[in-house]
């Protein structure tokens, strides 16, 4: 996704590699013109997917949350509003 003049991919991690751990950081890539480097790394929980849009002029970026490592289901997901700088 595009946000202010910058490239970066939000990339859902959903667990450890051990089928267990699901409390796991994703990370938001920018774009820097010749890679994508890590921007900014946020806790998810079994993250599924990202999402970002626009509302009323503000920026946003969603992720859907799925378990949480103790095996709940009942798992917020979470909305980020942009900031000018981050998440």
């Amino acid at each position: 996704f595009s946000l202010d003049g910058s490239n970066y991919l939000a990339a859902a991690n959903f667990d450890s590699g051990s089928g267990s751990n699901y409390g796991i950081d994703s990370v938001v890539y920018q774009w820097n013109g010749s890679a994508f480097a890590v921007f900014q790394v946020i806790p998810t929980h079994g993250a599924v997917h990202w999402e970002s849009f626009s509302l009323d002029g503000s920026s946003y970026l969603a992720v859907a949350n799925w378990r949480n490592t103790g095996g709940n289901y009942d798992i917020d997901s979470v909305i980020y509003q942009w900031n000018g700088c981050h998440f």
